[in-house]
């Protein structure tokens, strides 16, 4: 006789399960990962940004407020040195390294206007003269408003030393060599 096979003997042996991956997580939470630590290093990045250029800020406001006195004093020659110590001030704080604080004259209204390129010489031409002239005057009649604007927009545009700005130009000489010419900024460093 043969003996009966038990029905426990059918049964298959218990399996453990397989090994934990040690990288468990979803593809769809790596996605959203990466998501979100470009979300952190764009937001860094904006924040750093908007408090490199917080002095533009505090550069308008204060021009606001030399505005604001002008009107109500009418007083041309403390507009005009107020405007002008403003715009020193800027220029320190956007360039700490290079911007030469004693330059006068038609060269620092030249340099003014090679650091802001959306500005034309605008500083070099009749309107930014009057800055020059005019404080000097004992009466003197200039375009308060103009002079306004133009500085605001200065404030604005100009590029600091945190950006790009070129501080050599090739021109072409009569035998059609490029030759370096130094710009304001260059010759006028310390």
């Amino acid at each position: 006789m043969q003996p009966t096979s038990s029905p426990l003997d059918q049964l298959a042996d218990i399996h453990l399960p397989d090994g934990v991956s040690w990288c468990p997580v979803a593809p769809r939470w790596w996605i959203l990962l990466s998501l979100l630590l470009i979300a952190i290093i764009g937001f860094f990045i904006w924040r750093n940004r908007k408090q490199q250029n917080y002095y533009r800020v505090i550069a308008q406001h204060q021009l606001t407020g030399i505005y604001a006195d002008y009107q109500q004093t009418q007083n041309a020659g403390a507009y005009l040195q107020a405007l002008s110590q403003l715009l020193r001030r800027t220029a320190l704080t956007a360039y700490p390294h290079s911007f030469n604080a004693s330059i006068k004259g038609n060269d620092w209204l030249n340099w003014l206007d090679s650091v802001c390129p959306a500005l034309t010489e605008k500083f070099s031409g009749e309107l930014g003269q009057s800055l020059l002239s005019s404080a000097y005057q004992k009466n003197p009649q200039l375009d308060v408003s103009g002079l306004h604007q133009l500085s605001s927009q200065w404030i604005n545009l100009h590029r600091n030393h945190r950006q790009k700005l070129s501080t050599s130009k090739l021109s072409t000489s009569k035998q059609g060599a490029p030759k370096k010419v130094k710009t304001t900024a260059e010759a006028n460093h310390v």
